[in-house]
């Protein structure tokens, strides 16, 4: 946008919702007077449309996605409800979903439009193990971020943090933690839950996957 970042906004801004990073970026690059609220208010929502406008324009020039991730959140699907909880805006998380080739994979996705409080509020996860019908103690969390981990902490889900970098030192406090969504232990681990949710359904009759414990994913 025009002024370069230092790493720690940066940091601080990964996760949050665009009307969040909007509001951080405007302060920032903001030069008039800040009693003057009419004039600053507007520099936010101008700011946060030149953000919502660059967001559109990366989606459609395409990016490229996680390798492994789209294939493992398909396994989970099969076995267990699955929800996307991201700080994009409806129109955005849609066309996301849609044109990565999530859409067909998940139960439901919650935008930050569709709660009161984007992450690292906690209302989005609650918000998502709602609409799967389960309560949140009983779900998983897929998070790379420290907003959204600090959102499904205390939503009271249990959070397993994506940490490419391999720095789980610096990383969020999480359940666990994880490189690759290709790496042969974390897919061991999945079909090892899998296998117990399986056997602990089959032990008490079930035979729906509404009655399996949901995995909840954010998205960017």
């Amino acid at each position: 946008m025009g002024h370069p970042l230092h790493p720690d906004l940066e940091e601080r801004l990964t996760g949050l919702s665009a009307h969040d990073v909007a509001a951080a970026l405007a302060e920032f690059t903001y030069a008039g007077d800040m009693t003057d609220t009419a004039a600053y208010s507007a520099h936010v929502q101008a700011t946060l449309g030149e953000l919502l406008e660059i967001e559109a324009q990366v989606i459609s020039a395409g990016v490229e996605l996680i390798p492994g991730a789209q294939r493992f959140l398909g396994y989970l699907s099969e076995h267990m409800p699955v929800a996307v909880a991201s700080n994009s805006t409806a129109q955005i998380l849609d066309v996301k979903m849609r044109t990565y080739g999530y859409a067909p994979l998940v139960r439901t996705w919650v935008s930050s439009e569709d709660v009161p409080h984007g992450k690292p509020a906690p209302d989005m996860y609650i918000e998502a193990a709602r609409r799967l019908g389960c309560d949140p103690a009983d779900a998983l969390t897929v998070e790379d971020s420290a907003a959204g981990a600090q959102a499904a902490r205390d939503a009271g889900t249990k959070v397993l943090i994506y940490v490419p970098d391999g720095d789980t030192a610096s990383a969020p406090a999480g359940y666990g933690y994880f490189e690759s969504f290709t790496d042969p232990a974390l897919w061991d681990a999945a079909r090892i839950w899998v296998a117990a949710l399986e056997g602990a359904r089959a032990a008490e009759g079930a035979h729906s996957p509404e009655d399996e414990p949901p995995l909840v994913e954010a998205h960017a």
